[in-house]
């Protein structure tokens, strides 16, 4: 009986959802995204959309199949959504607009007490899964063996064929 690769599972699951992720971007690539002090649209949305697919899908995939540059990979897009976030957080009025946005598709004015409620509790969710991130990427140091494994049996069956 062979004993099982720490971390296989959650690596695996974490990159299927990864690509979930990925096909989400892509079915909101149209949606408008607060940066530089306004909400943006058109091709600077639908770039910032597409990064995070291409970044979301590369990922998924070298979790997946524990592929040695994933491990990197972990490390490269959580400091890259740590920076967007913080600039997300940080930029107070891009984040009120943004709110203001959402809000009035439901008839709602800005100036309501509860705004002040509202933006708290998106920072905190921010701050929280900013630092689920960074647990992912701890727990990816933890468990680099996974992407340093050798090739399983069906992979060096293939080899031995050809």
């Amino acid at each position: 009986m062979t004993s099982g690769i720490k971390g296989k599972f959650t690596f695996q699951t974490a990159g299927v959802l990864f690509i979930l992720s990925a096909l989400l971007e892509l079915f909101s690539i149209n949606s408008r995204v607060p940066l530089f002090g306004n909400i943006q649209g058109g091709m600077i949305a639908a770039t910032y959309h597409l990064i995070y697919a291409v970044l979301f899908i590369s990922l998924g995939y070298g979790l997946y199949r524990a592929r040695s540059w994933a491990y990197t990979l972990v490390f490269i897009t959580t400091g890259l959504y740590t920076l967007d976030r913080l600039v997300y957080v940080l930029d107070r009025t891009a984040l009120e607009i943004y709110l203001v946005t959402l809000l009035g598709k439901y008839g709602i004015t800005i100036g309501i007490p509860e705004t002040e409620f509202m933006l708290k509790v998106i920072l905190l969710a921010t701050i929280l899964i900013v630092a689920c991130w960074w647990g992912f990427a701890g727990y990816t140091y933890l468990r680099r063996e996974y992407f340093h494994q050798p090739a399983t049996d069906n992979e060096s069956a293939k080899t031995d064929v050809s």
